[in-house]
């Protein structure tokens, strides 16, 4: 079974600007995901939610392998609905598979 991973860049530091966010999303290597991230993971959207109070779109992930950090269940990760439309990314539908990364700086990823 193919896994087909939806790549999202979410809450990088101010600095970077959502250009390189989307940059970052649609051009990095997998090996630099790996760099990146304190915790790499993938897994089965079984949530997605919207925060229309503070602009944010919300997925829950059942994890289903961990790459690197430690291991999990569940987690949920977060994305400013602004980065998410203007990078020109669909929210996943629940039933995707996901590749999620989350830095020590508390930037996600999916």
């Amino acid at each position: 079974m193919t896994l087909r991973y939806l790549l999202v860049a979410a809450i990088l530091q101010l600095a970077t600007g959502w250009a390189q966010a989307c940059l970052f999303t649609r051009n990095v290597q997998p090996e630099r995901w790996y760099d990146w991230a304190s915790a790499l993971f993938s897994g089965e959207v079984t949530k997605v939610e919207q925060d229309r109070q503070k602009s944010l779109d919300i997925i829950t992930v059942r994890v289903v392998e961990t790459f690197k950090g430690p291991a999990g269940d569940i987690a949920t990760v977060q994305i400013p609905t602004r980065l998410r439309a203007a990078c020109g990314l669909d929210l996943p539908a629940v039933g995707a598979q996901v590749l999620v990364a989350l830095n020590p700086g508390n930037d996600s990823a999916w």
